[in-house]
């Protein structure tokens, strides 16, 4: 009988999770969504589809963002089912635009220094 330590399933997942945010996917997955929502409301599908995202990605970054108040759901569709239809909240819609602004301030530094 095999009595070496086998992690429980959620202590896998925990360490998996803690693996891609350390890697800086992470952040990147919730920039595409939030960049992808500046564009005007959208489904999680279509999200997916716009971003070539796992479906399964989408819904957890979205998840992450509804909890952190930068996106909100703004309406269902008329679909059967109904799906939420998720858009930036006042302070995703200002995270956006200071992402933004600091690219545009990187790009003008790297310009200046060519």
């Amino acid at each position: 009988m095999n009595t070496a330590f086998q992690p429980s399933g959620n202590e896998v997942k925990q360490a998996a999770f803690s693996d891609h945010r350390r890697s800086g996917k992470l952040s990147v997955s919730r920039s595409l969504v939030l960049s992808s929502l500046a564009g005007g409301p959208r489904t999680r599908n279509e999200l997916a589809v716009r971003t070539g995202l796992p479906l399964a990605s989408i819904c957890g970054r979205c998840r992450e963002l509804l909890d952190l108040e930068y996106i909100e759901v703004a309406g269902l569709t008329a679909d059967t089912p109904a799906r939420q239809v998720l858009a930036l909240s006042d302070s995703g819609r200002a995270l956006v635009l200071q992402a933004a602004e600091a690219l545009k301030n990187r790009e003008g530094a790297n310009d200046a220094a060519k």
